[in-house]
């Protein structure tokens, strides 16, 4: 039996959109201020799924004690072509010294793949995160979120996990902020290793 030269072509778009993405956690679990911003740059490895590249520009907003806001902008490699979305986060349990910090985050991404076909992805994101510092100025904060929602596609909706497992690292006088995340697939979502940089002034 002979498989046509356009199945073929067709293939790996199939099993993209039979296992999406999602951008990373990134500094969704590291709260911004009350009217002060965040701009952070994301490049992403899918290690599934014929695999590839991406990369995120992100911008957060402090609205409340509690709350911030942010937006991300994107591009990838493979079948992945482009990306746009934000979400809202509810940090309801303050980090302090006697406690980890907790949170939930609220995200819609749409992405668009090769071939023209769009996938929007709306995610309840609860997170836990704590920061340790050595008492010289060098912080690290460890972050654990479990991704999970619905994602739309052609008339059709499928549930969506992740597990992403990360840390930022950062000293105390400097504005700059370094990520690095690795998600695993819990359920027709994608495995990858992501990162950045993060400028919080």
């Amino acid at each position: 039996m002979k498989i046509r030269p356009n199945v073929l072509k067709a293939l790996p778009l199939f099993l993209c959109l039979a296992s999406s993405a999602h951008a990373g956690v990134f500094n969704m679990a590291r709260f911004v201020d009350k009217g002060t911003n965040a701009f952070g740059f994301e490049p992403e490895a899918v290690m599934s799924d014929g695999g590839g590249i991406a990369a995120n520009l992100r911008y957060s907003q402090g609205l409340t004690e509690l709350n911030d806001v942010f937006g991300l902008v994107g591009t990838g490699t493979n079948v992945r072509n482009f990306r746009i979305g934000g979400g809202f986060t509810f940090d309801f349990i303050p980090d302090m010294e006697t406690q980890p910090g907790a949170g939930i985050g609220f995200q819609g991404i749409y992405y668009r793949y090769r071939g023209g076909v769009g996938i929007l992805e709306t995610s309840i994101v609860p997170y836990i995160h704590k920061n340790f510092g050595n008492g010289q100025g060098n912080n690290i904060e460890p972050f654990l979120a479990v991704p999970f929602g619905p994602a739309f596609h052609s008339g059709k909706y499928e549930w969506l996990a992740t597990v992403a497992l990360g840390a930022i690292f950062h000293e105390d006088k400097s504005p700059l902020r370094f990520i690095g995340e690795c998600g695993v697939n819990a359920n027709k979502s994608e495995s990858y290793f992501s990162g950045g940089i993060l400028y919080q002034p």
